[in-house]
C-alpha cells in the first residue's frame, strides 16, 4: 500500500510539471531600478513585475533568482546569455533577436511631457514636433519609440539620457529649450514629478499604449520552456490572479494573450 501511494504521488508530481511542459530548474533573472514596476527593497527585488514572475515561477517549479542592476549592465548580461531572463522588456524585433518575449503583463503608456505654458497638445501628428528638442531615456524601448516618432520630422533633435530622472529634471530646468519635450512612461514620469517636486511639468499627449513583458534568453531557454512560461502567464491573467497582484500598485494588467 505504501509503495502504491508513493507511486501515485510521484505520478501526480510528474503530471503537474508536465502539464506546463517544464521541468524544475534554477532560473536567473536581471532587472533594473524602474519604479513603480521594479526596484530593490532591503537588497531584494520587489515590485509588480517581480510579484507576477514569482507567481509564474512557483507554478512551473522554477527556482527564480532576481538581481536588480543598472539597465545597461543587465541588458548586456542578458544578451550575452549570462542569465536566463530579463525584465522589463517591450516586444520589438530588437528584443526578439536575443529573447523569447513573453505575453505582456502590465499595460503602459508612452506620453509626451512639456513645461507648463508650452501650449502643445499632441494628437497624433508628429509634424507638430518640428524644430523641437525631445529627451528620452535609453537605450530602451522609449528611445526606440522616440526614434520612430520623429522619423521624417524636420529640424527635430533628440537627446538620449542615462535615466528617466535626468530626462524629467532637464526638461523642468529648460535644458531642452522653451519648447522642449520629453517622452516617458506615464507612470514612471508621474512618480518622478511627485518625488522631485517637478510640478511645472504636465502631460502633452499620448503617443503609444504598450505592454511590459519578460525576456527569456534564446541561448539558455528552449522553445518548449518559453511556451510553458507563456502559458502560465496566460493562465494567471485569465484567472484574475495577475490583476490581484497588480491591484496594490494601482497598475493595469495587459489584455490576456496566449
Amino acid at each position: 500500500m505504501e509503495q502504491t501511494m508513493k507511486a501515485q504521488t510521484l505520478a501526480m508530481l510528474v503530471v503537474m510539471v508536465g502539464a506546463h511542459g517544464a521541468q524544475a530548474r534554477d532560473m536567473r533573472f536581471v532587472t533594473e531600478p524602474f519604479p513603480p514596476y521594479t526596484y530593490a527593497t532591503d537588497g531584494r527585488a520587489a515590485g509588480p513585475m517581480v510579484d507576477v514572475l514569482q507567481a509564474a515561477c512557483a507554478r512551473l517549479a522554477w527556482r527564480c533568482d532576481i538581481e536588480v542592476l543598472p539597465w545597461r549592465r543587465a541588458l548586456g548580461m542578458a544578451q550575452r546569455a549570462e542569465v536566463e531572463g530579463i525584465f522589463t522588456v517591450v516586444d520589438s524585433p530588437e528584443r526578439r533577436q536575443y529573447f523569447h518575449v513573453s505575453p505582456a503583463v502590465i499595460e503602459g503608456r508612452y506620453v509626451l511631457f512639456a513645461r507648463a505654458g508650452n501650449g502643445l497638445q499632441y494628437a497624433g501628428d508628429p509634424q507638430v514636433l518640428a524644430g523641437r528638442t525631445l529627451g528620452a531615456y535609453g537605450p530602451s524601448a522609449t528611445a526606440l519609440t522616440l526614434e520612430a516618432l520623429v522619423e521624417g520630422v524636420a529640424r527635430v533633435r533628440t537627446e538620449i539620457e542615462p535615466d528617466n530622472r535626468t530626462v524629467m529634471r532637464k526638461l523642468a530646468a529648460g535644458r531642452y529649450g522653451e519648447d522642449g519635450l520629453a517622452l516617458a512612461n506615464e507612470a514612471v514620469a508621474q512618480l518622478l514629478i511627485r518625488e522631485d517636486g517637478l510640478h511645472s511639468l504636465q502631460p502633452a499627449g499620448l503617443v503609444k499604449v504598450f505592454g511590459y513583458s519578460f525576456g527569456l534568453s534564446r541561448q539558455n531557454v528552449d522553445l518548449a520552456q518559453a511556451q510553458a512560461f507563456a502559458k502560465v502567464l496566460y493562465e494567471l491573467c485569465r484567472s484574475g490572479r495577475t490583476g490581484e497582484l497588480l491591484k496594490p500598485y494601482g497598475l493595469p494588467p495587459s489584455p490576456c494573450v496566449r
